[in-house]
C-alpha cells in the first residue's frame, strides 16, 4: 500500500497531468532526452526549450483513469503528460531536433559553446 502511494505520487505532475518516464544522457557536445509517451500521437506533442530547460506536453489519444476503492474512494482521469527538465549546462534551443516513433520521443539538445576573447597586456 505504501509503495502504491509512492508510485502514484511520483507519476502525478502538476495540474493533474501524468509525469512521463524519461532518460537524460550527456553525449559530450549535446544532451539527449528520451521520453516514453504511450497513447500519444506525433501531432499532439508540444516541446518548449530555453537555454537551460526543456518542457514536453503531450495529449493522450485515450485518457487513463485510475480508481481506488477502500476507506477513501478516488477516481482520477489523466489526459496528458507534462514534464519540465532543468539542465546544469546551457543548451542552444534553436538548434534542437526531435523525433517521435512508436510512442518514444527523442530530443537532441546541442550544448552552448562559449568563446571568450582574452585581451593581451
Amino acid at each position: 500500500m505504501e509503495i502504491e502511494r509512492g508510485v502514484i505520487k511520483a507519476m502525478w505532475g502538476c495540474e493533474g497531468n501524468l509525469e512521463p518516464l524519461y532518460d537524460v544522457e550527456d553525449k559530450g557536445s549535446e544532451i539527449l532526452v528520451t521520453f516514453d509517451l504511450p497513447r500519444v500521437k506525433k501531432e499532439d506533442v508540444e516541446i518548449n526549450t530555453t537555454e537551460d530547460t526543456v518542457e514536453v506536453i503531450a495529449k493522450m489519444s485515450n485518457s487513463v483513469c485510475w480508481e481506488r476503492w477502500g476507506g477513501i474512494q478516488k477516481r482520477i482521469t489523466f489526459q496528458a503528460f507534462k514534464k519540465q527538465i532543468r539542465f546544469p549546462v546551457h543548451i542552444e534551443p534553436e538548434k534542437a531536433t526531435a523525433s517521435f516513433k512508436n510512442g518514444i520521443l527523442r530530443i537532441n539538445l546541442p550544448k552552448m559553446r562559449r568563446a571568450v576573447l582574452i585581451g593581451i597586456d
